[in-house]
């Protein structure tokens, strides 16, 4: 009698808190389900603001969804982000797994504050680090300043001009960032490992490279999978940095997904075109992520 007493205190507990977060979650899902629904309904018609009411437009099937797959600006935007998030991403998690490496062998006391200084980068609002790189790589900026004083002459390239070396700015941008967030997460890992094996490593005479290899790297693989899937996801949604450095240019050379979905819907007004692209970025997002997240997930039976 007592322990039916019991849980059924419980389960009032949990009827009352269920009815304290109960408004909380029909707004949230109210912003998150009714724009995305929005969203997939215009990306079915041609509306276009100048057209009327967006409920009166005709609905024309995935005509949008065609255009848009075909369209090859739309193809080279995907192209764009798929290189800056490649090369960001795995120059973010080298250098990070090095630094928290380094941090993990050293034995100083000084270690927290060297790893404060670290995390200063990320906590950088992204538009304020593009400003900061434009600063740098435009025809006036510093890096010009640096080469001239080193050479003796008067260097005045506008390196965002040039699509190569305006697309190494962007990730550079990009690395100098988010770097310490790989580090943060990798040291996080390191120090989480269970110290008994790599004590008995170093006793039966492992050198600090095989332990690494052998015992703490298979023991990391979890963190670094998360660590990848997380960074990825955010970089390839990447906006801020690239449109105040460049705006995508020199003409779409920069351009990525985020870029022209913004210019399309806003810029030239064309909401049921770019809410195609939005919406089918959204599914192969959202097959990639469950399928590379797949070997994290708990299997049935355990």
């Amino acid at each position: 009698m007592a322990k039916a007493n019991r849980f059924g205190w419980l389960g009032q507990k949990f009827k009352f808190n269920v009815l304290l977060i109960l408004p909380l979650e029909v707004v949230i899902n109210f912003l998150l389900i009714v724009p995305f629904v929005l969203a997939i309904y215009l990306s079915l018609t041609n509306w276009e603001p100048i057209l009327g009411p967006w409920y009166k437009a005709p609905i024309i099937g995935t005509q949008n969804y065609v255009d848009i797959l075909l369209f090859a600006r739309f193809q080279g935007a995907i192209i764009n982000t798929l290189i800056i998030l490649g090369a960001a991403v795995s120059l973010e998690f080298l250098i990070g797994l090095a630094v928290a490496l380094a941090f993990f062998s050293w034995d100083i006391r000084a270690k927290s504050v060297f790893a404060s200084f670290m995390l200063v980068p990320m906590m950088i609002v992204p538009a304020v680090s593009g400003f900061t790189f434009q600063t740098i790589f435009f025809s006036q900026g510093a890096l010009n300043d640096v080469l001239s004083r080193l050479s003796g002459t008067t260097v005045t390239t506008d390196w965002l001009s040039v699509p190569t070396t305006a697309f190494m700015a962007v990730i550079l941008a990009d690395v100098w960032q988010w770097t310490p967030f790989m580090f943060l997460l990798l040291y996080a890992g390191m120090t989480a490992l269970p110290s008994d094996p790599i004590r008995a490593a170093r006793v039966m005479g492992a050198s600090e490279r095989q332990i690494f290899r052998r015992i703490m790297l298979p023991m990391l693989k979890p963190i670094i999978a998360i660590a990848l899937i997380i960074r990825a996801l955010e970089a390839f949604k990447i906006f801020d940095v690239p449109f105040i450095m460049t705006a995508g240019g020199p003409g779409t050379a920069t351009e990525t997904i985020s870029i022209f979905l913004y210019k399309f819907g806003i810029q030239f007004a064309r909401i049921a075109y770019a809410s195609a692209g939005a919406i089918f970025i959204f599914v192969i997002i959202v097959i990639i992520t469950l399928r590379a997240a797949r070997p994290l997930l708990p299997k049935a039976g355990e």
